[in-house]
């Protein structure tokens, strides 16, 4: 064999080698490329799962004092009031009761006592803003405001966390509210200084975005805020109803 049949032999030889590196490094390429985009996406479905379970709420103001302070961080729970449209077939596994605009509750309808945080209605004079309020009057109740107290089907609430003044309608006392189907009644803690349904009417269920679950910040005020006071009609316990 002379040099150049030498020379052409061994370049045949390296370019073999060359082609079966290329075979092997390609699937690994290829592997690599895969778990790329199914990391992405996997974070891409987490978040948009997460926001659509939880998300973050500043308080602003001082509605609901003594219970939360302005600037207070907490975190809202929003898969607690998940709701199906009737017609879809997850619906019927729902188990929740309706919602009275033709959707169900995956889990359960908001409850007396529940802190929640809504957009607010147009009748507020500012739609679309987050309000946070305290869930009082439920569908088909009616709701009296009478000598400063709030009462509950002809029982009048104890409610250890309002803010020190009497609760109290303007120049209107007594005031009598009927909470129709598919609404909610919402009161500030801060009776004095909250602007609620005494004055704009009721939450629409589908404004709700909601449930209060806990505050993270300051730290000094880490802890559950909801459910503190569960308002439970015959209820005997502290947040209950006054004999």
């Amino acid at each position: 064999m002379n040099q150049d049949e030498a020379r052409t032999a061994a370049k045949g030889l390296d370019g073999s080698d060359q082609q079966q590196e290329a075979e092997r490094t390609a699937p690994r390429r290829r592997n690599l490329t895969r778990e790329l985009v199914e990391m992405i996406v996997l974070t891409v479905v987490i978040f948009f799962g997460m926001r659509a379970a939880v998300q973050s709420f500043r308080v602003e103001g001082f509605s609901m004092a003594p219970t939360l302070q302005s600037n207070e961080l907490l975190i809202v729970n929003k898969a607690v009031y998940w709701r199906v449209p009737d017609d879809w077939p997850v619906s019927v596994v729902a188990q929740g009761s309706e919602t009275g605009n033709g959707s169900r509750y995956v889990f359960h309808a908001p409850q007396r006592g529940d802190i929640i945080v809504f957009r607010a209605p147009v009748s507020t004079g500012s739609p679309g803003e987050d309000y946070i309020k305290r869930v009082i009057g439920l569908p088909g109740d009616v709701v009296t405001i009478r000598g400063g107290h709030v009462s509950i089907n002809g029982r009048t609430l104890s409610e250890p966390y309002v803010h020190r003044e009497p609760t109290v309608v303007g120049d209107f006392d007594p005031h009598r509210w009927v909470v129709p189907r598919g609404r909610l009644f919402v009161l500030g803690d801060n009776r004095e200084n909250s602007y609620d349904s005494r004055y704009w009417g009721y939450v629409p269920i589908g404004n709700v975005i909601g449930k209060a679950e806990f505050a993270y910040w300051p730290l000094d005020r880490f802890g559950d805020v909801a459910g503190l006071f569960v308002l439970d009609v015959g209820s005997a316990l502290t947040g209950g109803f006054r004999p």
